[in-house]
């Protein structure tokens, strides 16, 4: 017979990792046609020999939610470096693959990037200075999120063609607005070695510092049903904005305004690729061979895919105001008492 205690253990236990996968993260990096797996919290630590991945330790699928907390940067436990690094030419794209993203999580997508000021795995985040290459926030009526998931999930973002070669962290990031005035952000920090010929470092206004970035930052209620056009990504001005420096096309207000409008189609096809092929390069034992994954061929415009987004946009759930609000709140504050946070 079972008992009471060990029937609610078992319930819980069944319960719990739906609860978890409650949230996201970048299951993978597409980079100048190159698959690399990302670091998987569930799997990776207990793997033997521990995998070599290009993206830094974080430890669930979690957000960070003190933006003065060095976790801000990379994620808990990203401020070390990983052991492998990818190869990707200025001007190249980097393709970042959630794979699955709560459809109320909406909110502003970024990407950044900081010089490792030689290698990266031994830089610290707590060195790091910041300069953002894609951005978007709320346009043609839906956040970035969902622009996002209508993309099955995935964003790309553009390296700067006139990037100094060398070793860089890329920080890409959603930031979820669901709960109201409890803003829970998702970054993860991938490893690149940047080539070409390009010669130029962003500097001053471009660069910003994490934490720091979101200090003053007052974000929007997504359920106020309001216009959020206006609303304009936090941080500096897009680096090298006079090109195509992020995948995101520019908005055609002053530099002041850094609101961005995304096309975001899927990346060209990947192909196989492992942590000891000439593009990436590891101190570590060499890590499993990344799993092959087929995309179509890039669009001008946003791709749809309902196929695998289940829920509404953002925009019907900002219609419904006051009284849907009030209920997406009750139930975010039910969820953050379960938080699994580490």
């Amino acid at each position: 017979m079972f008992s009471t205690i060990s029937i609610l253990s078992l319930a819980l236990a069944l319960v719990a990792p739906a609860a978890v996968n409650a949230h996201g993260f970048v299951h993978q990096y597409e980079i100048d046609g190159k698959s690399y797996p990302a670091w998987d919290p569930f799997v990776d630590p207990y793997a033997d020999p521990v995998p070599a991945r290009i993206e830094r330790k974080i430890p669930d699928d979690g957000p960070v939610t003190d933006v003065t907390s060095p976790d801000i940067a990379c994620n808990k436990g990203g401020e070390t470096g990983a052991k492998a690094v990818a190869t990707v030419a200025a001007g190249g794209k980097i393709t970042f693959d959630w794979q699955k993203w709560p459809d109320d999580h909406q909110g502003p997508v970024t990407t950044y990037m900081a010089s490792c000021n030689g290698n990266c795995e031994n830089f610290s985040t707590s060195n790091a200075k910041w300069f953002k290459i894609d951005q978007a926030g709320y346009s043609d009526g839906k956040w970035a999120a969902t622009k996002l998931i209508e993309n099955g999930f995935k964003w790309t973002s553009t390296i700067p063609s006139e990037l100094k070669a060398g070793e860089y962290l890329v920080r890409h990031e959603i930031v979820a607005l669901h709960s109201v005035g409890q803003p829970q952000f998702y970054p993860g920090c991938a490893q690149v070695k940047v080539t070409g010929s390009g010669s130029q470092v962003p500097s001053g206004s471009q660069l910003a510092s994490l934490p720091g970035l979101y200090d003053s930052t007052n974000w929007p209620d997504i359920w106020s049903g309001q216009n959020f056009a206006s609303f304009k990504v936090p941080g500096p001005v897009l680096a090298f904005s006079g090109s195509a420096g992020g995948s995101s096309e520019s908005d055609p207000a002053p530099a002041s305004s850094t609101h961005t409008t995304s096309t975001h189609a899927p990346s060209s096809s990947a192909a196989s690729h492992t942590a000891t092929s000439t593009q990436v390069h590891t101190s570590a034992a060499p890590s499993a061979s990344a799993s092959a994954s087929s995309h179509a061929t890039p669009a001008s415009s946003h791709v749809s895919s309902a196929a695998t987004s289940s829920g509404p946009s953002s925009t019907g759930r900002c219609s419904s105001k006051r009284q849907r609000r009030r209920g997406m709140v009750k139930r975010h504050v039910s969820h953050h008492a379960k938080r699994h946070h580490h």
